[in-house]
């Protein structure tokens, strides 16, 4: 049913993750709310109060469809994978709410002291730069060197459908198993078999999912075979 959602976003040119999309809106809301408020304390603007509190209106009505969307990535992109960033990204994500809603109601008060709505608004903004800092992680992981033009598309590739799991080249739920020193690199007949239908040593299911070719076409998999041998592996090795 998810792919299926995917499958027709692409039919219309749409092809990237659904989540980042709609960040903006709730993360917006908030720091629009937070500095509005800055000033309404300042120069001690009530009408500026006011606005803070609609911003954080705006943020609250958006944050439910953002989640939402970022559950439906986490399902397609990442089989549900409870890896640490997806779990701090879930807790941020309920504290979030629960923070705009405290808020919401008690910015509803007569008689508000300002310093109270502006606490209320820094500890949200604190929270969505936390929810932007796992986000980040998981799709950037602590990479930021320029790659080669010859391997843009398979980097692309791997941040799009690897990067979570295998940051900067090993492997988050057996350590012992990095992809950047994989067997299954020694030939693109090998790796691209084993994307299809990954299984551990021992021939049972792990966590990664099957990579269709409705989720990843044999070109994106040769991008993606290139950019792991030629570039992630061979750092790696020249590192070490």
């Amino acid at each position: 049913m998810i792919d299926k959602i995917y499958e027709l976003f692409a039919q219309i040119g749409y092809v990237h993750p659904l989540h980042p999309a709609l960040t903006h809106a709730p993360v917006g809301g908030v720091m629009v709310g937070f500095f509005l408020m800055v000033v309404a304390v300042l120069w001690r603007k009530p009408s500026l109060m006011t606005s803070s509190y609609h911003a954080i209106c705006v943020a609250f009505a958006l944050l439910l469809p953002t989640v939402a969307m970022g559950v439906l990535d986490w399902q397609h992109y990442y089989s549900g994978a409870w890896i640490f960033p997806i779990q701090m990204k879930i807790a941020l994500a309920a504290l979030l709410f629960v923070l705009l809603s405290i808020t919401l109601i008690v910015g509803r008060k007569p008689n508000l002291r300002p310093l109270t709505m502006l606490v209320l608004c820094s500890l949200c903004l604190v929270n969505v730069m936390g929810l932007g800092y796992f986000g980040g992680g998981l799709i950037y992981g602590d990479r930021s060197a320029k790659k080669e033009e010859a391997f843009q598309a398979g980097h692309q590739v791997f941040i799009n459908h690897c990067s979570g799991c295998h940051v900067n080249g090993g492997n988050i739920f057996y350590p012992n198993l990095a992809l950047h020193s994989a067997p299954q690199l020694q030939s693109y007949e090998t790796f691209i078999g084993f994307v299809r239908n990954p299984t551990l040593p021992d021939g049972t299911k792990g966590p990664m999912p099957n990579f269709t070719p409705a989720k990843l076409s044999d070109q994106q998999a040769r991008d993606l075979y290139e950019y792991v041998v030629n570039r992630l592996a061979k750092t790696k090795r020249t590192d070490s």
